[in-house]
């Protein structure tokens, strides 16, 4: 049966809605004479989406939650067009957006470019999961773009690790069907970005980029970025410096979790996991992180073996990807990102032939496709 993934949403929200009227009206009656109704406990409710190197696959709640297992992927986008998926995005409106860093940096002759996926594309991949894509976009600015993030006005920001750049993409240029464009706006850095891979924002509109090819992450405030369009060279007015110790290596993927606080992966030793809190951030200079998840054997695979990209699911878990052997998705629940659980093993850890995982890159939380 295919999925009406409209309905889904529909369905999704109204549920969603019962139970705040539940929790607001507690109990009907109470004083010994009324029934108090039951207590619902919320539940993971989002899949992880995972870029895997030649395609693009999903993994559901149920497969998520506890121990060590080597599950087939739900769904995958098997699309004949990518060459080296890095990144996933959805937008608002629940389309994937896929970062494709192309096969020409590496000597082939796939160009890099950003394809979306509609919503009614993934409710089908059951059906057809080799959709091309609806909206396919190109440009010469593109050496190899790797991850994106969507800011509040539907921008679409662009990390080029190859051609240390940011470009921007408006939301007029993410709606063309098949195009070659030059970015709405281009941004450098006045200290020179150094392979810019990890990109986010804050709640408050500030960017943040980690150097891949470094040991930086630099923080833009929301005032110093430019609107306008053209080419734009801006300082950062934060930077977060290693603090000798492994704090920042190689800083591969950037998250905030609900609290405000910015979470990294370390892709070069020690393999880890930081969170820098706001405080933190606001200060700069190479503090120690607050919290630090440490790679440990799990069934005698690494839990963490150079981390890539980690995103926040509903319940405030993190799940990141390693993308070197054992190729392994590790998630933390919420209860495990603190400084006592360094040393713990995931709740969940997807690891194994059956997960199909190759060199996983960029993930994202999105919505359930069943």
């Amino acid at each position: 049966m295919t999925l009406n993934f409209s309905s889904t949403i529909r369905f999704t929200a109204a549920f969603t809605g019962l139970l705040a009227l539940t929790a607001a009206i507690g109990c009907v009656g109470c004083g010994g004479h009324g029934v108090a109704l039951p207590s619902m406990t919320k539940v993971l409710d989002k899949a992880l989406w995972v870029a895997n190197g030649a395609n693009v696959v999903e993994f559901i709640p149920s497969q998520l939650t506890t121990g060590t297992a080597d599950p087939a992927p739900h769904l995958a986008i098997n699309s004949s067009v990518f060459g080296a998926p890095q990144g996933v995005a959805f937008d608002a409106d629940g389309n994937l957006w896929v970062i494709d860093g192309g096969t020409v940096a590496a000597g082939g002759t796939i160009a890099p470019a950003l394809f979306q996926f509609s919503a009614a594309q993934l409710a089908n991949l059951a059906t057809v999961d080799n959709p091309a894509p609806a909206i396919t976009i190109r440009s010469a600015s593109f050496t190899f773009p790797q991850q994106a993030v969507f800011d509040g006005k539907g921008n679409l920001w662009v990390s080029d690790n190859g051609a240390n750049a940011i470009f921007v993409f408006a939301p007029g240029q993410l709606q063309a069907t098949s195009a070659k464009a030059a970015p709405s706006i281009s941004v450098t850095s006045s200290t020179a970005f150094n392979g810019p891979l990890g990109i986010a924002f804050d709640a408050n509109g500030n960017l943040y980029v980690a150097n891949n090819a470094g040991t930086t992450i630099e923080r833009f405030s929301a005032g110093s970025l430019p609107t306008s369009a053209g080419t734009h060279k801006i300082a950062p007015n934060q930077v977060l410096q290693d603090d000798g110790a492994g704090s920042i290596q190689a800083p591969w993927g950037l998250a905030f979790d609900a609290e405000g606080d910015l979470w990294s992966s370390n892709a070069n030793a020690p393999n880890t996991l930081v969170e820098f809190t706001p405080a933190q951030l606001a200060t700069g200079g190479n503090p120690t992180p607050a919290v630090t998840l440490k790679s440990v054997a799990v069934a005698g695979s690494q839990s963490l073996v150079a981390p890539n990209g980690i995103a926040f699911d509903n319940l405030g878990g993190i799940a990141a990807a390693s993308s070197a052997a054992p190729f392994g998705i590790a998630a933390f629940p919420k209860t495990q990102l603190v400084p006592a659980n360094a040393g713990e093993a995931p709740k969940a850890f997807l690891v194994g032939n059956t997960t199909t995982l190759n060199a996983p890159a960029g993930v994202a939380f999105g919505p359930v496709v069943q």
